[in-house]
């Protein structure tokens, strides 16, 4: 006989999933990493960051198991644990998604003027120029109410990301081969294996690895997996990570020891323009302008909640006692209703009103944000360092710390009975009852602010 539940996916695509949902341009600034922590250093934090952000999701996958199978988001996990960090939830996704979409426009402006050079252009000039131009493209791709067709410039991404890592390996390969000779000698610099920089540059790349690691979809890799027990959920993360890790080392290295301490924030600017190196600009170019509309579309629904949620809170506290289902991310935990969460995961983006003119007035002004912010902030590696130091952090550390603390090992009776109802068979794992693991959620709470609060500080006080 048949099963009546679905076929999910394997674990085998879950790990290529997760992977391709990491490995993103961030990639481009950790040989950046390396020259401004040393080998040694450097080395060690994007092992360390690895393992934290692992942790991160492997109790994510713990989070949901709490869940009816299928429902676990960030959302939902926040309103069983705690509900009121559903705003801090909805600022961690704008943030990041913001955050992204600058880094993009600020990376096309970067990339843009050595595919197609304007002559008697200055580099600036061509920078506005292609930042600008952008918009015939994004703007009316970030005005559609669904993306769905978009859903492709995954596959662009992922034969980007792949192109550019073989790129920087084989750019490394001939460096090494010709014993640096093939190379302009102000491009080759020395090499640092032990000394650092300085401390505060290298709390400012920090944010640039961690971001790096950064996967917001985790909880969707989860809900499709086949027989999501804990075991293969923790197989996944390990083995995702592994692989992951190993490129960001590996990519890391081969870069900085093309060319040493000579190395710019961002490695593809540093390439002579050869047919190869002009590919993979062209390629990533492209990425990031169809990226671009897929992390708008939820910055602009989570800063519509958080809009909703200050409107309603601050300006209706008096109606706050009989809040209906129109505002879910102020009901309390006792009222909620799996159905309630099944309407939010479906991506309904009227579950909090946005009305058309709302819809249009947030997206005029993420737009004209974005592209002035674009503008102003020069350096990509910065960009990735602020996005790294807020939305990365909060969602890799903070809130995964959260719904660690408060599940695992739990003496709530009511959390408790939730597990056994959506969980039966894994109930009696006796990971839900490590106090070890408790006590490692509490340090990703703490390792996650203070990241974020010395990662800000470098940045701003540099």
């Amino acid at each position: 006989m048949h099963s009546t539940s679905r076929i999910g996916a394997s674990i085998q695509s879950s790990i290529v999933n997760t992977v391709n949902t990491i490995i993103g341009a961030g990639v481009l600034v950790l040989p950046y990493a390396i020259r401004t922590d040393s080998v040694l250093l450097g080395v060690f934090l994007i092992i360390f960051a690895g393992v934290t952000s692992a942790l991160g999701l492997i109790i994510q996958g713990i989070t949901s198991k709490f869940l009816p199978q299928g429902t676990a988001t960030f959302f939902s996990a926040c309103r069983l644990t705690y509900p009121k960090l559903s705003l801090v939830f909805d600022l961690a996704i704008f943030l990041q998604c913001f955050g992204v979409c600058v880094s993009y426009l600020v990376l096309t402006g970067d990339l843009m003027p050595l595919v197609f050079s304007i002559s008697g252009w200055s580099a600036e000039s061509m920078k506005v120029f292609y930042v600008l131009s952008s918009m015939l493209l994004i703007v009316p791709l970030s005005l559609l109410r669904k993306i769905d067709s978009l859903r492709y410039a995954s596959i662009i991404a992922l034969v980007a990301i792949l192109y550019i890592c073989l790129l920087i390996y084989g750019n490394f390969i001939s460096a090494y081969l010709h014993d640096w000779k093939n190379i302009p000698k102000e491009k080759v610099g020395n090499f640092s294996y032990v000394k650092p920089e300085g401390l505060k540059l290298m709390f400012k790349t920090l944010g640039v690895i961690v971001l790096a690691y950064t996967c917001p979809n985790q909880f969707s890799i989860v809900s499709e997996l086949h027989d999501p027990s804990i075991e293969r959920i923790n197989k996944i993360v390990c083995l995702s990570m592994s692989i992951t890790t190993f490129v960001f080392i590996s990519v890391a290295l081969a870069g900085y020891f093309t060319f040493g301490n000579a190395l710019s924030g961002n490695i593809l600017l540093m390439y002579e323009s050869t047919l190869y190196s002009q590919t993979g600009r062209t390629l990533l170019v492209l990425m990031v302008i169809l990226s671009y509309p897929l992390m708008f579309h939820p910055a602009r629904i989570s800063i519509n909640n958080v809009c909703h949620v200050i409107k309603n809170t601050y300006f209706h506290q008096q109606n706050n006692s009989t809040i209906t289902d129109r505002s879910p991310l102020l009901q309390t935990l006792e009222t909620f209703q799996v159905e309630e969460s099944n309407n939010y995961d479906s991506g309904d983006d009227d579950e909090v009103p946005l009305s058309n003119s709302m819809f249009y007035i947030l997206s005029f002004i993420l737009l004209i944000a974005s592209y002035c912010c674009a503008l102003l902030l020069s350096s990509f590696e910065m960009v990735l360092s602020i996005v790294g130091a807020t939305g990365g952090v909060l969602i890799s550390f903070v809130l995964p710390g959260f719904y660690g603390f408060k599940l695992v090992a739990t003496n709530d009776q009511s959390l408790k009975q939730k597990l056994f109802d959506n969980s039966p068979i894994e109930a009696s794992n006796p990971i839900f009852q490590s106090k070890l693991l408790k006590k490692a959620s509490l340090f990703l709470i703490i390792w996650g602010l203070s990241v974020m609060l010395i990662c800000l500080y470098s940045i701003i006080f540099e």
